[in-house]
């Protein structure tokens, strides 16, 4: 069947129409006419496969990494000016289609200073291919594994360690995990962050040997091995136990706008460090001073901290026991006494604060799911004066602010690129009370 495309999806696939209902294919741009096989039909859209392409856009470039490109990278294909242009786009629909905002109150995108190369960590699937441990991805909804060599998005030094640790555990004769026995190696979760490496195995039920504890030890920049037991069939979830430090140091320790932070191996962190600070900058620079300021979905408190001088105190609410404890350690480390962690869900959390403060200023940073109506109700009910919302998913922005409109105006929406070769988008929404 041939297909006409006209724009990308949201997640980065061609978007055409057959009688007018959407077509949604992988591996195609606006402006390229393509023969593809119907794979699901839906009542409001149709799922379809690339056979061959008719006619290619002339935005179209080769990818320098068709494996990246199809497992999680699908603008490899694209230049990256182009990107940027079609991911403000996206954003823009989004917001007006989902949220009747105006394409005028979104600003130009903020590019990523690295386009290739930016990524600090990693959590990669392991397997056997030709009786050697490879690290790859898996077809979307699949048990398809696709060996991948080297990653361009990674942080070189990233790869380097990546790839030496294989090389040891190849070496060791350690072996990929399989299901009946409950042993051997499931995935590799490797962060490196200024030349500093922290390293957890997800295995079965053995002990990692002490040989390969040592030789992964003596990797330079390696500062904390651990490793976590998964033996979950069914789950998606790539940490299983609480991870243990076989070696080294509990935390790992990095710096973000003058702020220490130390990270456990299961702190969730931004991936394009550089372009994160820049972004969590303009967010705080957004906050007036206050009384009282509240961060939700805060994880390690990053931002809770650096935006110290904000307010009298700064509450930050993570529903996560680890980050909490870690963003209580890093306020210790850096002296910081005006804040506090409560560890609960977000909304009954910022409940709890307004029953015996005045909000002035919240600022959010939740999941791709958005807020959930319970947050959105408890906002209504809180009346903050001044709302700062991170979002990485437009088509949730656009839903929640919806909702938030009917007691507040959008000043401003600033979109950043945080991951080139993807059509991720996020933004900062500025909202006020009005």
């Amino acid at each position: 069947m041939k297909v006409e495309f006209k724009k990308l999806g949201i997640n980065g696939e061609g978007i055409g129409f057959i009688k007018r209902k959407p077509v949604f294919c992988d591996g195609v741009l606006p402006e390229e006419t393509a023969e593809v096989e119907i794979i699901e039909e839906k009542p409001k859209y149709v799922m379809a496969r690339l056979k061959r392409l008719i006619t290619k856009s002339p935005e179209r470039i080769e990818s320098p990494s068709p494996l990246e490109q199809a497992h999680g990278c699908p603008l490899f294909i694209l230049d990256y000016q182009k990107q940027l242009r079609h991911k403000q786009d996206i954003l823009e629909q989004a917001l007006y289609k989902y949220g009747n905002v105006k394409r005028s109150f979104v600003r130009d995108m903020h590019a990523s200073e690295k386009q290739v190369g930016y990524r600090s960590q990693c959590k990669l699937p392991v397997q056997k291919s030709h009786d050697i441990l490879v690290n790859g991805m898996y077809e979307p909804k699949t048990n398809h594994f696709h060996p991948i060599e080297h990653f361009l998005i990674h942080d070189p030094k990233l790869e380097e360690i990546r790839k030496e640790i294989l090389r040891i555990l190849n070496e060791e004769g350690y072996d990929a995990y399989n299901q009946r026995s409950q042993k051997g190696l499931r995935y590799i979760v490797l962060r490196v962050i200024d030349g500093k490496a922290q390293c957890t195995l997800i295995t079965g039920k053995e002990y990692i040997p002490s040989t390969i504890i040592d030789r992964i030890m003596e990797i330079p920049g390696m500062e904390s091995l651990c490793q976590s037991f998964n033996t979950n069939r069914k789950t998606n979830q790539i940490f299983g136990s609480p991870a243990k430090v076989l070696a080294g140091q509990n935390t790992l320790t990095i710096s973000m706008d003058q702020i220490q932070l130390q990270l456990s191996a299961e702190s969730f962190f931004q991936l394009n460090i550089n372009q994160a600070e820049k972004m969590y900058q303009m967010a705080i620079s957004k906050i007036d001073p206050c009384k009282v300021l509240v961060e939700a979905y805060c994880g390690i408190g990053t931002m809770a901290l650096m935006a110290k001088d904000k307010a009298n105190v700064v509450y930050g609410i993570e529903s996560v026991p680890s980050a909490v404890e870690n963003a209580t350690n890093n306020a210790k480390l850096n002296n910081i006494t005006n804040t506090e962690f409560i560890c609960d869900d977000a909304a009954h959390g910022l409940r709890k604060i307004a029953m015996k403060k005045t909000v002035d200023c919240l600022l959010v940073d939740p999941p791709r799911s958005g807020m959930d109506d319970e947050m959105l109700n408890t906002i209504m009910h809180v009346l903050p004066k001044k709302i700062i919302y991170i979002s990485c998913n437009p088509s949730t922005l656009a839903k929640n602010l919806k909702v938030l409109k009917q007691r507040y105006h959008v000043v401003t929406v600033i979109p950043y690129d945080l991951f080139p070769q993807t059509p991720l988008v996020e933004s900062i929404t500025v909202l006020e009370l009005g």
